[in-house]
């Protein structure tokens, strides 16, 4: 439209210069006519360039959506595929590599829809338009201007040809650096232990370097490939300006004309000029595609039944029925191995190193699949059980725990999310956790780092635990669940588990012979075969296997440093059982007001009496779960004569007990959790890396700093937020959803996460 108006305004609005010029100056009449004309022009102009600008606004945000809704679309699906596939398929994958697919590959295809329907659809529609144009106004130029497009599309040809592999090698390069530092960031802990860094270092130049040279293959590909393209083009331009030219000098075309045909020109070309573009997008967004259907073609080994069967509730039989099993084929570790534990048994599984015990226990949970034989539950295949049906009886405690990034409460109730309290406390305390996370700043509320990050190997082990007991799983597998906590803690679990395992299948692996001296049977597994089985006293009379382990370890025959230091802990903890009776179970002790009276006495302590027992003094609350339950589940402790922490009983909601006790408590608590509490925020500066906070508290107005980091702000519940500042006092706003429009968004400006 527009340079059809460029030729009517040449042509018949605007005066040619010179004598007709002067005529239209001498005629009032004539110029209120052309001036007229003039208007109507801009005003048709304008109105096309407002229909244009609609036409985009609405292009861009069509293809926003879609691009957005695909994108969202394939990740959820990339996710959910790789949720289904086996354990074996990790085994052999780089978990940078795979991230990377997720939160980047995909992204290409949002990268290609918005090209595709915002530029590419729109740039095509645009190209028939003016052609169809041109060739109704000059047939002969518009030859001219199509004649380099043979050039165009061989180039592009060329392009797809030699350029695309090269794409291959840069995303593999891409791929290959994120797995690699994956990798160097997940084991930072062993790289500084050796003093690594400068190796790892050159690992990693390594790696960027191969990136480097392929980007740089591509880049100068690509940045040669477009300027020639973009130099055919002009070679019709060449053309069409020469003869444009001299048709308007021997009159066979207007100027008009003739500027119209150059507007259109400009308008053809530039859409095919981006055709290289579209080319270089169109490669990476088939590269980047490969590696996500990669990843959705791979067939899950461990597929669900087509009739699945569902075990609501399992007595808890194991058999395997002559099972042959290899991580690699060629390799079997389990060979025609025949077994039956009968429902309630509690199994010890000892052997040597790469005997097969786990592999044993891998296959009741179906991480894997046998090879030959069947691994029966309750007289059914593993293979025809439902997935969820058979997590859901099946509990597992891994040799290495792993625990997620968030709260202990989280990552207890993570095969549970529903639990209650109640639950969750008790699992913490059947797994010996509960004293530890009392000792935690916001108990079951505590925030842990990147594979729980702030707790000792023991205490992570403890709560993954904590976590399995949560589920109540009718087969209960113990996989060295016990090698990382020290000999008081294995003691206390153990003594613990003795009352868990009860009516339930259980099987310990475990290299400290002693934690299986009341297994109903010890396994003894060498080279993928059960060699020996039965008791413990049994298998030492024998002199097989077991009682060569036995005598190397040392621990049932001669004393040891942890065997003393377990039967010193023990005997403290029968004095304590005697003092102190209801620490014999694990289950919470609940006091209630009818039983139990709260106040103050000597020096003003505080003390608990409990009817029919005795006075409890120097007592102090504790939090359960601050976050949640601000006002419920408060622990009452005090420490004995041995310094350690011990629990007198909980309170389940402080609103049960009268006023002068629930003042008591909270008294105790302010003691222990000083918390200022933000009303408003009045100001946020960022200086240097640091952010000065001027805000009004609980105690009147405050100004603080903290370094501008994640970690100095946590998360604290539902929408709360807990700030650090740079002395590690604490700053709560219970939900910034509820502050006014004006401090939410200035908050979030700066604490977006």
């Amino acid at each position: 439209m527009a340079p059809q108006l460029t030729r009517y305004l040449v042509d018949d609005v605007l005066p040619g210069g010179g004598d007709t010029a002067r005529q239209m100056q001498a005629n009032p009449i004539t110029i209120h006519t052309h001036l007229g004309m003039l208007f109507k022009v801009v005003g048709i102009l304008a109105i096309v360039q407002c229909l244009r600008m609609c036409v985009n606004l609405v292009n861009g945000r069509l293809g926003s959506s879609i691009g957005t809704a695909i994108t969202f679309d394939m990740r959820n699906r990339l996710v959910q595929h790789l949720q289904k596939l086996s354990v074996a398929y990790y085994d052999k994958q780089q978990v940078g590599s795979l991230v990377g697919r997720v939160a980047y590959d995909t992204e290409a295809l949002h990268g290609f829809v918005l090209q595709l329907t915002g530029g590419f659809l729109f740039q095509i529609i645009m190209v028939v338009g003016v052609g169809v144009m041109m060739l109704s106004m000059n047939p002969k130029l518009t030859f001219y201007t199509v004649l380099p497009s043979p050039l165009v599309v061989a180039g592009s040809l060329l392009f797809w040809r030699y350029i695309y592999p090269r794409y291959y090698r840069f995303w593999d390069a891409s791929s290959k650096q994120a797995g690699m530092l994956s990798g160097t960031l997940s084991g930072i802990r062993v790289v500084k232990a050796f003093s690594q860094e400068d190796h790892e270092m050159e690992r990693f130049s390594k790696v960027s370097n191969r990136l480097l040279k392929n980007r740089r293959n591509v880049d100068y590909s690509t940045a040669a490939f477009n300027p020639i393209m973009a130099l055919i083009f002009q070679v019709g331009g060449w053309i069409v300006w020469f003869i444009g030219g001299r048709d308007v000098l021997y009159g066979d075309m207007t100027l008009g004309s003739l500027m119209a045909y150059f507007a259109y020109l400009q308008m053809f070309y530039g859409p095919l000029g981006q055709l290289p573009q579209f080319t270089t997008w169109l490669t990476q967004f088939v590269t980047q595609a490969h590696r996500i259907f990669e990843i959705l073609d791979t067939p899950s080994e461990i597929s669900e039944s087509a009739k699945p069967v569902q075990v609501p509730c399992m007595s808890g039989r194991i058999e395997f029925d002559r099972v042959s099993f290899g991580y690699d084929r060629h390799t079997p570790i389990l060979q025609d191995l025949t077994l039956d534990i009968r429902a309630g048994e509690l199994i010890g599984i000892v052997g040597r190193s790469g005997s097969g015990k786990t592999t044993i226990v891998n296959l009741i949970s179906r991480f894997y699949d046998v090879d030959e034989g069947r691994v029966l539950l309750d007289g059914v295949d593993v293979r025809d059980i439902a997935r969820d049906s058979l997590r859901n009886q099946v509990g597992v405690v891994l040799q290495e725990p792993f625990l997620f990034r968030g709260s202990i409460w989280q990552n207890i109730t993570y095969g549970k999310p529903d639990a209650t309290p109640e639950e969750i406390i008790r699992a913490a305390k059947a797994g010996n956790a509960h004293d530890f996370v009392m000792r935690a700043a916001h108990g079951y509320d505590t925030w842990v780092g990147e594979r729980g990050a702030g707790l000792s190997g023991g205490e992570r082990q403890r709560i993954s635990i904590a976590r399995v007991l949560l589920t109540d799983p009718r087969i209960l597998i113990l996989d060295e669940a016990t090698s990382s906590v020290d000999a008081e803690s294995e003691a206390s679990i153990q003594a613990a588990l003795a009352e868990v395992v009860k009516g339930r299948t259980t099987i310990a692996i475990a290299h400290r012979l002693s934690t299986l001296r009341n297994a109903d049977r010890i396994l003894v597994v060498d080279r993928g075969k059960i060699v020996e089985s039965g008791a413990h006293d049994e298998l030492v009379q024998n002199a097989g296997l077991y009682a060569r382990l036995v005598r190397i370890q040392g621990q049932m025959t001669q004393p040891s440093v942890d065997r003393l230091t377990v039967e010193t802990k023990e005997k403290g903890a029968e004095v304590s059982d005697e003092v102190f009776p209801w620490l014999r179970t694990h289950h919470p002790r609940w006091l209630t007001p009818d039983a139990a009276f709260i106040h103050r006495g000597n020096l003003g302590a505080l003390h608990v009496t409990i009817r029919d027992e005795s006075i409890y003094g120097g007592i102090y609350a504790v939090h359960c779960m601050p976050v949640h339950y601000p006002s419920e589940y408060i622990s009452l402790r005090f420490l004995d004569n041995e310094k350690r922490e011990l629990e007198v009983g909980m309170l389940r909601d402080m609103k049960q007990w009268p006023a002068e006790s629930r003042q008591l408590i909270e008294d105790s608590l302010e003691l222990r959790y000083f918390v200022h509490h933000i009303r408003a925020i009045n100001a946020i500066e960022l200086f240097n890396g640091y952010l000065n906070f001027v805000v009004d508290t609980d105690l009147g107005p405050m100004q603080f700093m903290l370094r501008w980091q994640h970690d100095r702000a946590h998360d604290y519940g539902e929408g709360g937020k807990m700030l650090l500042d740079t002395d590690e006092n604490r700053y709560l706003i219970r939900d910034v959803r509820q502050l006014p429009d004006r401090e939410r968004n200035l908050f979030q400006r700066y604490i977006y996460w």
